[in-house]
């Protein structure tokens, strides 16, 4: 797959803008980068700040697999970033279920997936990509937040990280289709932080804030990108659009 960008100084959001080009038949590999977003969102419908300094951009995907496994998408993503920039910049870049890119206990960035589909096939899928790279973090987040200029103490090209992030993606989109979502999932245990048998609290959209929520112990990841926990009730598989989680 070829990817080809197409960069604006401003927009709501890149991921709004690409399902327009996808509903017009663009074609995989189209992306769309905003030196700055106004309006730009995360999971859950949670707001993310998008200011100047960082990579917002979205990617165009029309992979060959049912809709319910749009999951592992979201997983490969984080996961091909993940170890793009460790290997870049040597830095300890983790992940956390099921979109988030982590630095020991603060967020660097986050994938958002959406789609559309028709008979359970997939017609576009698109990625959501927000990274901090050398943007001023928000005095007060959600979570602690963190930037590769923070973490390395000096500004890093935009130009750098789009080559480096974008090829490791494409390179393992393409392993992907090929040979499966296999690769990926082993990958995902050695880079995520939620160890298996480590417990977090499950929550659903309703609770979320309000300090309620199942315990639960995590065992790994489905075929489909879900992710495997143990509750007081049995084995349940989680996915991305239902919970939340606290560790």
């Amino acid at each position: 797959m070829i990817y080809q960008t197409s960069v604006f100084e401003v927009l709501d959001s890149t991921s709004d803008a690409l399902k327009k080009l996808a509903r017009s038949n663009a074609p995989e590999g189209t992306v769309v980068i905003a030196r700055e977003q106004s309006a730009g969102k995360g999971r859950l419908g949670r707001s993310w700040a998008s200011p100047r300094g960082g990579a917002w951009f979205s990617l165009l995907l029309r992979p060959p697999i049912a809709v319910e496994r749009a999951g592992c998408t979201s997983i490969l993503i984080a996961v091909s970033l993940a170890r793009a920039l460790r290997e870049r910049w040597g830095i300890p870049v983790g992940v956390k279920w099921p979109n988030d890119l982590y630095i020991e206990n603060k967020k660097l960035g986050g994938i958002l997936i959406e789609l559309s589909s028709q008979a359970h096939k997939i017609e576009w899928l698109i990625a959501g990509i927000g990274v901090n790279v050398n943007n001023e973090i928000p005095r007060e987040t959600r979570v602690p937040a963190t930037s590769l200029a923070r973490e390395l103490g000096r500004s890093v090209s935009l130009e750098e990280f789009f080559d480096v992030a974008l090829e490791a993606i494409v390179r393992d989109y393409e392993r992907f289709l090929t040979e499966g979502f296999e690769f990926a999932r082993r990958q995902w245990q050695e880079l995520s932080i939620l160890g298996v048998g480590e417990h977090v609290v499950v929550c659903s959209p309703p609770t979320l804030g309000e300090g309620l929520g199942e315990r639960s112990q995590v065992l790994g990841l489905s075929e489909s990108g879900k992710l495997i926990v143990r509750t007081a009730e049995g084995l349940r598989e989680l996915t991305g659009e239902e919970v939340t989680l606290k560790v």
